[in-house]
Formats: C-alpha cells, sequence, structure tokens
C-alpha cells in the first residue's frame, strides 16, 4: 500500500489541495483571498483531500481506486473553476497559488495511471495461470 507511486501522488493531491486554504489565491482591492474566504472552495478542498486518504486506503480494490480518483479529478476542476472565479472579482492580482488545483489534477492523473498500470499487470498474471 504504503510502497506505491500512485500513494505518493495521492498524498500530493491531498497537500496541495489542503495548501490551497492557507495560500493566497488573489488580490483584489488590496484584500487577500486565500481559499478560506469561500465556504463552497473550502468544503471542495477538504473533500478532495478527505477523498484522497480514502482512496489510498482502498488499496485492494484497484478498480474502485480508479473510478474514485476520476470522481476526485471532477471535483478539482469545480475547484479551479470556483478559484478562478473567486480571484477574478473587480480588477485582480492573481497569486501563484491560482495553480494549486491544476497541481492536484496532474497529482490524480498520475496516481490514475499508475493505478491502471498495477491492473494491467494484475490482469496479465490471472492470464498466465
Amino acid at each position: 500500500m504504503w510502497q506505491r507511486i500512485q500513494t505518493l501522488f495521492l498524498i500530493i493531491a491531498a497537500l496541495a489541495a489542503l495548501a490551497y486554504l492557507f495560500v493566497p489565491i488573489g488580490v483584489v482591492n488590496d484584500i487577500t483571498i486565500t481559499g478560506k474566504n469561500n465556504t463552497i472552495a473550502t468544503a471542495v478542498a477538504i473533500a478532495i483531500a478527505l477523498l484522497s486518504v480514502f482512496i489510498i486506503s482502498q488499496y485492494k480494490d484497484r478498480k474502485l481506486q480508479m473510478r474514485f480518483t476520476l470522481i476526485n479529478a471532477l471535483i478539482t476542476l469545480v475547484l479551479a473553476v470556483l478559484s478562478f472565479l473567486a480571484a477574478s472579482e473587480g480588477t485582480p492580482r492573481f497569486e501563484f497559488a491560482l495553480g494549486l488545483p491544476v497541481v492536484v489534477l496532474i497529482a490524480l492523473l498520475m496516481a490514475y495511471r499508475n493505478i491502471k498500470k498495477d491492473e494491467d499487470l494484475v490482469k496479465s498474471m490471472d492470464r498466465f495461470r
């Protein structure tokens, strides 16, 4: 479970989703906007982090892991849209942390790819029996 590369990618996704809450994503009218300022974005970021940890714990069922990883990627797209909308009010100055949902999405897609590799390896070994 812990020695798999997809575990590392899922941990990166969870940490980046939690970092989204505390790092400024934009500055509008000299007011710093963080992920905590928007209740919906906060809930979505926490959901992404919790779902990533849940996916790690489901290491015995790779098909379920793949399904939940894709669901988590869709939730991450929602977070990306919410963060862009929150930071684009008025005349914004975007911060680097606006890209954290992209980091989460890339980490989730890499985790999905490695989970799929494991599933394909197990299927190929079943054919040899």
